[in-house]
């Protein structure tokens, strides 16, 4: 056992040192100003279905901003709450911030893909901000976007915003999107290669120069993908246009979920398409992080057992270096590293959550989000 344990802890300090290295190769987003009152070409585009709860929040904070986009534009997707007439008061005041009615939808399209090609279609500027509403931009996030994008002059630009988690199973799992990238995404070749198997994107936070949307094709070249975001990264770089995935956490922050239930069904939504629906890569990942994350304890309750004091002391490492990746992780992204201690426990959901999604993706049953059916 102490030779294998052995194996285990030179793997995950390995994986700790390129972790370390990975995280440090974004590019992070700097404070910017421009001249008060000058106007930027960039359209804010959301699309609201139902988002009554979060899409106040996520308007004060875009109208707090020190510089406006040129307009910001609502679609409404069929919502049967509050969320238009919301839209509409901050319409009244502010005359760049329109509310645009979604279209039935189409046959083939799925919902935000559809939505977000609508939006586009509406929009006027030469960037286009795909923001979702539950997205909160902090002081000085359009600037400093806004800054990038001009030194970037076409192609994408995404990153993972902030993570605000509120019930013990989005501090479980939640982060896990972050610690995924930060393992196994050489960022650095994200930037630098043209091979769209390198590429990441946050579907709530992605900006695109106009030019470079239609000639990939927009959402429609994507518009069967439950992953839009990725798909939409992999076009990108499949037609050789600039993308970069930056640091974005300290200008923009969200909470995706709000329930456990929901982190279940949003997380079994992506999972399974997310890795293209392969079998071999989703169970391969979940045997690498069984390996690493949770054999070491199963070992360390055995040697326990056993008074195996060399076996107990080399279980102790691996997981405190198990930990260690996660807590870097963790703070880079402006979070607390208090939940990396339960990584074991966050890895099993993970797993959990995978096979959920890998079963009704091979099932064909359909994932259920926000009132549709998706296949």
């Amino acid at each position: 056992m102490a030779v294998f344990l052995t194996v285990i802890s030179v793997l995950l300090l390995c994986q700790f040192i390129f972790t370390i290295w990975n995280m440090r190769q974004l590019p992070v987003l700097k404070p910017a100003s421009f001249p008060p009152g000058e106007p930027i070409s960039l359209s804010i585009l959301i699309p609201a279905r139902n988002e009554e709860n979060r899409i106040e929040a996520c308007l004060q904070s875009i109208v707090e901003q020190r510089l406006y986009p040129k307009e910001l534009i609502v679609l409404d997707d069929h919502s049967t709450d509050q969320t238009r007439a919301m839209v509409e008061r901050f319409a009244e005041r502010y005359p760049w911030i329109r509310v645009k009615s979604g279209q039935p939808l189409k046959r083939g399209w799925l919902g935000k893909s559809y939505a977000c090609s609508q939006l586009a279609e509406a929009a006027a500027s030469d960037w286009l901000l795909f923001l979702d509403a539950d997205v909160r931009l902090k002081k000085g996030a359009v600037e400093s976007v806004y800054k990038q994008l001009c030194m970037q002059k076409t192609g994408m630009l995404s990153g993972f915003p902030e993570q605000k988690t509120g019930t013990f199973f989005e501090h479980l799992v939640v982060p896990m999107m972050m610690f995924t990238i930060g393992c196994h995404l050489p960022v650095k070749w994200v930037r630098k290669s043209k091979n769209p198997a390198f590429a990441a994107a946050h579907g709530g936070f992605i900006a695109i120069e106009k030019n470079c949307y239609h000639d990939i094709g927009g959402h429609e070249a994507i518009k069967d993908s439950l992953v839009d975001d990725m798909a939409l990264a992999r076009r990108v770089k499949e037609k050789g246009f600039p993308f970069t995935l930056a640091s974005i956490h300290p200008f923009v922050y969200m909470r995706m979920y709000e329930s456990g239930q929901e982190v279940w069904e949003g997380y079994r939504k992506n999972l399974f398409p997310g890795v293209n629906r392969s079998i071999a890569l989703l169970s391969s990942v979940f045997c690498l992080y069984s390996l690493l994350y949770l054999v070491p304890v199963i070992c360390f309750m055995i040697a326990l057992f056993q008074l195996d004091v060399l076996s107990i002391c080399l279980a102790i490492l691996c997981y405190g270096l198990g930990v260690s990746i996660k807590a870097a992780i963790d703070t880079e992204n402006g979070r607390t590293s208090a939940m990396a201690f339960l990584l074991p426990i966050s890895i099993l959901s993970l797993i959990a959550i995978g096979f959920a999604s890998m079963k009704i993706g091979l099932k064909k049953e359909g994932y259920e989000w926000k009132g549709r059916r998706y296949e």
